[in-house]
């Protein structure tokens, strides 16, 4: 009986041996709810935080207890700065300073702000917008997009790609982004962000356009539109406008 309660203790240890091995090293990323593939269009911007929280005895810390205090502190953040119908996703944190229990750790961690129970989606509303903003554009005029600003730069080149494909998918003929980039460099010239419509119909001739389509993501919450002009390198008109809810 004694060999085999011996025995019973002995596998006992060796399982919580292997259950409490070692955790990942520091500075492991790990996500937090992922984000989703119908959640891409609705991504509003970023957040980005410093926390601290603690482990638990015998351990350096406990990875989905770390994860779950990231998102906590930085759905905090995210609805202080866009209101509370937001949500946070695709969360990946950092270890700073480790500290042993009971003291502390710094962690700092970023995530993605999305807007919950959207139904309109970026998508859509840039297959309208194009439509509208494009009613007096010929079909042979050489177009280009000179920017498009958001408050999350990350959904600038994506906005700028999307509009291009629905419009070479239209009929239009677009000029190579690229060369705006080339532009840059040879002119010196402040395309990044947004720029006055002189300049943007200054840019537009420089690489052979006849027309220039400009835009922005604005607002808010309800209130979040965007927005589209198509000006002609010519006379410096506007003609063309689009104002879609996203």
């Amino acid at each position: 009986m004694k060999k085999i309660i011996a025995a019973m203790v002995l596998f006992i240890l060796i399982g919580i041996l292997f259950s409490c091995g070692e955790l990942p090293p520091p500075n492991a990323k790990n996500p937090y709810r992922p984000i989703k593939k119908t959640e891409k269009s609705a991504v509003i911007g970023t957040v980005e935080i410093k926390f601290f929280a603690r482990g638990v005895p015998g351990y350096r810390y406990d990875n989905k207890q770390i994860s779950e205090a990231a998102y906590i502190e930085l759905l905090k953040v995210a609805k202080k700065e866009y209101g509370d119908d937001v949500d946070v996703v695709d969360v990946t944190w950092t270890e700073l300073v480790f500290h042993r229990y009971p003291d502390p750790s710094e962690f700092a961690a970023t995530g993605k702000v999305i807007e919950k129970n959207r139904n309109i989606g970026i998508e859509d509303a840039l297959v309208r917008a194009a439509k509208d903003a494009m009613k007096r554009v010929s079909k042979n005029s050489a177009i280009a997009i000179i920017y498009i600003t958001a408050q999350d730069s990350s959904i600038t080149n994506y906005i700028a790609d999307e509009l291009e494909f629905i419009l070479v998918r239209d009929g239009y003929i677009i000029c190579d982004r690229s060369q705006l980039n080339l532009l840059r460099q040879e002119q010196n010239l402040q395309i990044n962000g947004e720029v006055d419509d002189a300049s943007a119909v200054k840019i537009g001739k420089f690489i052979g356009a006849s027309v220039i389509i400009t835009g922005k993501i604005d607002g808010r919450g309800d209130l979040r539109r965007l927005r589209l002009r198509v000006l002609d390198t010519q006379t410096a008109q506007v003609i063309g406008v689009a104002s879609e809810k996203i």
